[in-house]
């Protein structure tokens, strides 16, 4: 399989995932909802000119070429003064974009790179963020392995509530007697090797769990994942192989990324990176919780190829809860999600 060939990018939000408090345009530490600037796109929200402001007059502090001199008063309002720190900004650091359009848009290059340059994240910051966040998927896929044991091993009737969580995310009654006997053993596959990336990296070649994650410092949203990617070589052409990794953007990094809304993004992130082992693709077939708008209509193929279904079932394993998170959003699946 060729390295590389194609990617699940999450939304602005999320991951490939809806999730969030996060403001609907999450780029990173340094976020806003709608463009700031001048032109017809912009539409100047106080808080997110002040975030703008503030950002580029952390350039200046930097010692770094592009920041306002004096520096601008941050009062929410743009003037001729933020428009031309803002023109300034593209034309000295954001080169490839050609001509400064004076405007940042919630996603693209300028907020990326006052990201990079303002809030840059290290590989240490991401250890220091995965140990908050590991524990708690590595809970939440082992509760999830012992949800499904309690059903396969204790027959029709034996564990209800068990039954019960599958039924509501994986719709696993609408299955005949055959089709839900497979389809456990499918889950109980893929729950487990979703485990096993983070609790025994070795069986893949990886020499710790942190192998599988890695900081990637041009995505200004969540996360990057190569569906199968645990299994593609570790090397390519002697280098080592980004599609290994689950590749983690500014967006992670968020003090609203929670230890339990990190390892929401974790789980959804690893069912795309391990997928089935029938060899089928988890995808993102509509984003939310099991009873939100766009995950109801889906019948149970679509839910057991579907990657918020993994991670919502393993969630509630967790806290014994149906209750939908506050960071769960819903989207449309495919492209259409990726708000």
């Amino acid at each position: 399989m060729q390295a590389m060939a194609r990617f699940l990018m999450m939304p602005a939000v999320g991951s490939c995932i809806p999730m969030s408090e996060l403001p609907a345009a999450f780029d990173g530490a340094i976020s806003i909802i709608k463009p700031v600037g001048q032109g017809p796109l912009a539409r100047n929200l106080p808080d997110d000119v002040k975030t703008i402001q503030e950002a580029l007059n952390q350039v200046t502090v930097n010692g770094l070429p592009g920041g306002p001199i004096p520096f601008l008063v941050v009062d929410g309002i743009v003037g001729p003064k933020t428009v031309a720190a803002i023109i300034n900004f593209q034309r000295l650091q954001v080169r490839e974009m050609g001509n400064p359009d004076g405007v940042v848009e919630p996603g693209k290059k300028t907020i990326l790179h006052l990201n990079q340059i303002v809030t840059p994240q290290s590989k240490f910051d991401l250890n220091a963020k995965l140990a908050l966040v590991l524990p708690r998927a590595r809970a939440a896929l082992s509760a999830a392995v012992r949800n499904i044991t309690a059903v396969i091993t204790g027959g029709p009737g034996a564990a209800p509530l068990a039954e019960d969580r599958l039924n509501r995310h994986f719709l696993l009654n609408r299955l005949d007697p055959a089709g839900q006997s497979a389809a456990r053993v499918t889950l109980f596959e893929t729950f487990s090797e979703m485990g096993f990336v983070i609790d025994r990296p070795d069986l893949f070649g990886m020499f710790g769990a942190i192998e599988a994650f890695d900081v990637d410092p041009n995505n200004a949203k969540i996360a990057l994942t190569t569906p199968e990617g645990v299994f593609e070589p570790p090397l390519i052409n002697g280098e080592d192989n980004p599609a290994r990794h689950i590749r983690l953007g500014f967006g992670f990094f968020a003090p609203s990324v929670s230890p339990d809304f990190g390892a929401f993004i974790i789980m959804h992130e690893l069912s795309h990176f391990t997928g089935r082992r029938d060899g089928e693709s988890i995808e993102d077939n509509g984003r939310g919780w099991f009873n939100d708008t766009f995950i109801v209509p889906l019948g149970a193929a679509a839910r057991l190829l579907n990657a918020d279904s993994y991670a919502g079932f393993a969630f509630e394993c967790l806290t014994e809860s149906s209750t939908k998170p506050p960071f769960v959003k819903t989207a449309p699946g495919g492209l259409g999600g990726a708000r």
